[in-house]
């Protein structure tokens, strides 16, 4: 094992968070939160930074000294500290200038930096010295406000993509495209890779990101939010995130506009970004021709349809909003409010216009679990089983089924055209099997280590898992995860990292044989 180059990479992701957690010092200053809030958040970025910037000097290759020879273990390895060290990182600020306990600001930036969007900022947050803070996240800096969403923005992408460009450390080729499958989720094929060159792909996937967020950014402010809170919510929204600066989300603002804007964006996030690139650089539109598109696309449409008429049927009276207004009945209203939760849960963005446990429809509530499974597509922001993983389990299914009948007849799995290798249909349900284990291990150890209903127990489960947020029960959107235990807060916190890194790469590090030479 190479420590000195998983070392070197990790400095560069510290002098990566040093850097972004310092823009914070001018939108303090522009947003005159106070001199004491400036100066906590400039030592903060200066203390990173120098400490990343004496690690990595300490690590560099030397003039004239052979390239670092690393391989999958360094690639695996590099990513799980990646994301440990930044959710350790990202919690200062919420405790130096927050004035929050660790548990919390540790849960607060795992959950910002996996895009879970799960919270323990409620009404009255409780400060590391036993005090209560009231006012909820209204109360708070907004430059700490900023940081929460910016969390969300590093994290939605990858931090390790962003590292990759600047990253003088693994030579390109095996060892770059280590990371690159270590971080980027989904199901890897053959056509998963946008360009040939790796390099060209991340700086075009990161050229649609920033394309995204200033379109939403634009539409945001045209719905008639403020400049900030505008970034603010881009931030969260294209990196499927759902952290906002308001506590009654997404609600507190009535544009219609806005709303839709916001389910747009959510939905194209949580689109492969290859298909968006493709449409870059091949000058066409696949969209339709991507078989796990068309599944995500009509499971969207379907469940929207099927939530929208158990509202109108089951609500005449009008949908409470969590700002504690009233969505009136309308076709339009009940359409956007049943738009809006699908398409923040199968986006696992966690955004919220009303609390979809007080609508009292069981029916829905079932829709809205199972869609806490499957979520968004491979190779997008979103969390989750994905689509295609799902996708190819119908198949395999069906095949199973068609293979009883003709049991001599040579059956495959093909996905866009693309025969499955048997390794792939193997680690896949591998994959769904452990998903599977790991959210029923943790809804059944959640009650141990803290007083709650099995409802809200499991819901939290997923939630972490797939990365969504909110879930059920006392962990519904009119709800936050601060009543919890400080060691259900850290079952969860690595719940939410272990779900935004596929499982695989924190769970292979366990293996004694990794740690072999």
């Amino acid at each position: 094992m190479n420590y000195r180059a998983i070392f070197y990479l990790f400095s560069l992701l510290l002098l990566v968070l040093g850097c972004a957690m310092a823009t914070a010092v001018p939108v303090a200053w522009l947003m005159e939160d106070g001199i004491e809030v400036i100066s906590k958040f400039a030592a903060s970025a200066l203390v990173v930074c120098v400490f990343s910037s004496l690690v990595f000097f300490k690590t560099r290759r030397r003039k004239n000294e052979p390239e670092f020879k690393t391989g999958a273990r360094e690639g695996f390895l590099a990513v799980f500290l990646s994301w440990m060290g930044a959710s350790l990182i990202g919690a200062i600020p919420f405790m130096a200038i927050g004035g929050m306990r660790f548990a919390d600001s540790f849960f607060e930036s795992a959950s910002g930096l996996t895009t879970t969007g799960a919270s323990v900022i409620e009404s009255a947050i409780v400060l590391a010295s036993g005090d209560t803070l009231d006012g909820g996240l209204e109360s708070l800096p907004e430059s700490l406000l900023y940081w929460r969403s910016l969390l969300n923005w590093l994290g939605g992408v990858g931090i390790v993509v962003f590292v990759l460009l600047i990253m003088p450390l693994l030579n390109p080729g095996q060892s770059g495209q280590q990371l690159y499958n270590a971080e980027v989720p989904g199901l890897k094929t053959s056509s998963d890779q946008a360009t040939p060159r790796l390099a060209s792909s991340v700086r075009i996937i990161l050229f649609v990101y920033l394309m995204f967020t200033m379109l939403s950014t634009f539409c945001y402010l045209v719905g008639g939010m403020t400049f900030f809170d505008a970034v603010c919510h881009a931030f969260s929204t294209v990196s499927t995130g759902g952290f906002s600066t308001k506590t009654a989300s997404i609600s507190a603002y009535k544009s219609p506009f806005l709303q839709w804007s916001c389910i747009v964006f959510m939905l194209l996030s949580a689109c492969n970004f290859t298909l968006i690139v493709k449409l870059f650089v091949s000058r066409s539109f696949q969209y339709f021709k991507d078989e796990e598109y068309k599944f995500f696309f009509w499971l969207t449409v379907i469940s929207t349809l099927i939530v929208a008429v158990l509202l109108y049927v089951k609500c005449p009276q009008g949908i409470q909003g969590t700002d504690g207004g009233t969505i009136p009945r309308t076709v339009e209203g009940y359409l956007r409010a049943a738009a809006f939760q699908v398409s923040s849960i199968i986006t696992t963005t966690g955004f919220a216009t009303s609390d979809y446990t007080a609508w009292g429809i069981p029916a829905a509530l079932i829709v809205l679990f199972l869609l806490m499974f499957p979520c968004g597509c491979g190779g997008s922001t979103a969390g989750g089983m994905k689509c295609v993983r799902v996708y190819l389990v119908f198949k395999l299914v069906l095949s199973e089924i068609r293979h009883c009948v003709f049991p001599r007849a040579l059956t495959d799995i093909r996905l866009n055209g693309e025969r499955m290798e048997a390794s792939v249909i193997s680690k896949m349900m591998a994959f769904l099997f452990l998903f599977l284990i790991i959210f029923l291990f943790v809804g059944a150890a959640l009650p141990f280590l803290c007083d709650m209903d099995m409802v809200t127990a499991f819901t939290s489960s997923i939630a972490c898992l797939s990365n969504i947020g909110p879930g059920m029960g006392k962990v519904s959107p009119n709800f936050t995860y601060a009543w919890m235990s400080d060691s259900a807060k850290y079952l969860l916190s690595f719940t939410m990292i272990a779900g935004r890194l596929e499982l695989y790469t924190c769970l292979v590090i366990l293996l004694p044989s990794f740690w072999k030479r």
